[in-house]
């Protein structure tokens, strides 16, 4: 326990979890189910056999470990979830949209079509705003301002173009 390699060993087994998604997530639901087990535990142990404390807590001690092997259970979809939602957004972000809606469509094989519906519209919106972008930046190149200036104030605020719009409007307002 006192070895320096020993030592080295648990900070580096730490900083794999850390930067584990499937990792993260197990530590994530063991800790979450693990202090209502440790609170009911300490009611079973501390309580008399049979009375009614003790009897909640063997219920909720049972309930706890219930739900604890559920989670564990949809844990893989969970993390397969995570890892295409992440590798989407990248995709969103270079700007790659039909990718990324494929992608997303991966999710109805894990039963997440809500999810991917959610997914797929944001994408779609994405798009929709880099176009209305595109396309004011093609008004203003044309000399068309007024048209460029409405089309940049219908950009979403919500979206990864509306940065670029509000910075154009206001280089167009000085």
């Amino acid at each position: 326990m006192k070895s320096p390699f020993f030592r080295v060993g648990i900070v580096v087994a730490i900083i794999l979890m850390i930067f584990s998604l499937p990792a993260r997530e197990f530590l994530k639901i063991t800790f979450i189910f693990g202090i209502f087990f440790i609170i009911f535990l300490n009611f079973f142990v501390k309580r008399p056999k049979f009375s009614l404390l003790w009897i909640i807590s063997v219920i909720a001690l049972v309930a706890v470990v219930g739900g604890y092997i559920y989670m564990l259970t949809d844990l893989p979809g969970r993390i397969e979830t995570s890892r295409i939602i992440r590798e989407g957004a990248l995709l969103v972000a270079e700007g790659k949209y039909d990718q990324a809606i494929d992608r997303y469509r991966q999710l109805e094989k894990l039963d997440r079509t809500e999810k991917m519906h959610k997914k797929i519209a944001e994408a779609k919106r994405e798009e929709a705003a880099s176009n209305s972008l595109a396309e004011a930046k093609k008004l203003l190149q044309e000399g068309n301002r007024a048209e460029a200036i409405k089309k940049l104030n219908s950009i979403p605020d919500d979206t990864r173009a509306a940065r670029e719009a509000r910075d154009l409007l206001k280089g167009l307002k000085e």
